[in-house]
């Protein structure tokens, strides 16, 4: 035995043999640590799907308009339960994105990526691929319009004015593509049922000649708009009524307004009782000559507001016609001589009342010596005759009633020898 132990060669097979029975346990001992590590992690390994991702899109927003990019993606993670949670429940962070940065205009297929995940996580998303269009970005300047809607729902009588809208013109930005199809940016402003004015504000959209919706960019968005409603009116002549008399020997010629006509607010069945205005009242005993009066002008019980606050009445007076009757104005013969005689046989005494027609005034001032009638006898022969009266009178005085013709005889020197 000793002398085994003093030989190299045993001693260096003995160590050998040490060797390999600890590498065999060192090899086995990792196997089995790795075997435990492998069922260790399949036993905290899990998935978990987030559903409808928002993908962010990177380009240059200055230059370029992306279309046609889907709303959201699906995402499906993979790591252990408590790195998942923390990524999902903690950091949220995850962002899908696609990247066109270094691209030019047109269409393009491109990856959706993943980040803000903690690391040894993994992810999978769905689609993996979108097709978007990237355009070329143009401004453009257009006139806004303002449209009613639903005017025929007004209530009864009401209309609606001149629309009042801020501001003239927008600016639209969007595709070049786009821009080129608008046709018109409008408003819309309903004034169905409306019975005051109307103040609001109103998107501005802008739409195609067939009146299609396009998406563009509108700056601003909105309008301030103003929409007059106009109450039901109705516009009537004005009719004065009068109260009270003249004095004695007047009338009246004419009653005129100025305005003529006055145009009433109110609901419809108020002014359905008006064809004329007769709310205006003068009192004549009041008028002794040509009159123009300003007159207020009253506001009737179920109007809500008349046009004219006050109107111009102009009263025309003038003398009324009166009979007057002078009685026994004598006849005047003209042509008589010495050699030749008249004798007015009709009427009898050679006198006639005369009954005058006309204004009080000119009558008041007339006298009975101021009316003759005059038998021009000059160129008739001997006998019997019937000759025409010629009245002599004032102007303005009628004589129609008062006799016309006498009847005179006419003797002549020889005759009466």
């Amino acid at each position: 035995m000793d002398k085994l132990l003093n030989s190299s060669w045993f001693v260096k097979i003995i160590a050998f043999l040490l060797a390999l029975m600890m590498y065999t346990i060192v090899t086995m001992e990792t196997q089995e640590e790795a075997a435990n590590r492998s069922i260790f992690s399949k036993m905290y390994t899990e998935s978990e799907t987030i559903q409808d991702v928002e993908i962010t899109p990177y380009f240059d927003e200055k230059q370029y308009v992306l279309t046609d990019l889907p709303s959201s993606v699906d995402i499906t993670l993979t790591g252990s339960s408590r790195l998942i949670t923390k990524a999902t429940k903690v950091d949220k962070e995850v962002e899908a994105y696609i990247d066109l940065t270094n691209e030019d205009p047109g269409n393009k297929r491109v990856k959706v990526n993943v980040r803000g995940l903690p690391e040894g996580v993994k992810a999978k998303v769905k689609p993996e691929y979108v097709d978007v269009i990237l355009h070329k970005k143009v401004t453009k300047e257009m006139p806004v319009n303002v449209d009613l809607k639903n005017t025929r729902k007004l209530p009864e009588g009401y209309t609606a004015g001149d629309v009042e809208f801020s501001p003239k013109s927008v600016k639209v930005t969007g595709p070049e593509g786009m821009i080129n199809q608008i046709s018109f940016i409008t408003g819309f402003v309903d004034v169905g049922d409306a019975d005051e004015p109307i103040r609001t504000k109103v998107p501005l959209r802008a739409y195609n000649q067939q009146g299609d919706l396009i998406d563009v960019q509108v700056s601003p968005e909105t309008a301030e708009v103003s929409v007059p409603i106009k109450k039901p009116k109705k516009t009537v002549p004005i009719s004065i009524r009068t109260s009270g008399e003249l004095e004695e020997g007047l009338s009246i010629a004419s009653i005129t307004s100025d305005p003529n006509e006055i145009t009433l607010t109110g609901t419809t069945t108020s002014l359905d009782k008006y064809d004329s205005f007769k709310e205006i009242s003068i009192d004549l005993s009041k008028i002794k000559k040509d009159t123009t009066l300003t007159v207020d002008v009253p506001v009737p019980d179920g109007i809500e507001s008349v046009s004219v606050k006050e109107v111009s009445v102009s009263i025309d007076v003038e003398d009324e016609e009166v009979t007057r009757t002078f009685e026994d104005v004598p006849l005047t013969l003209l042509g008589t001589t010495d050699e030749k005689k008249a004798t007015i046989l009709d009427p009898e005494d050679g006198a006639v009342d005369v009954t005058v027609k006309g204004k009080k005034s000119t009558l008041d001032l007339l006298q009975k010596s101021d009316l003759e009638g005059i038998l021009d006898v000059s160129q008739l022969e001997e006998g019997t005759h019937e000759v025409k009266i010629d009245w002599k009178n004032p102007a303005d005085i009628d004589l129609t009633d008062t006799v016309q013709e006498a009847s005179v005889e006419i003797q002549t020197e020889t005759s009466s020898q």
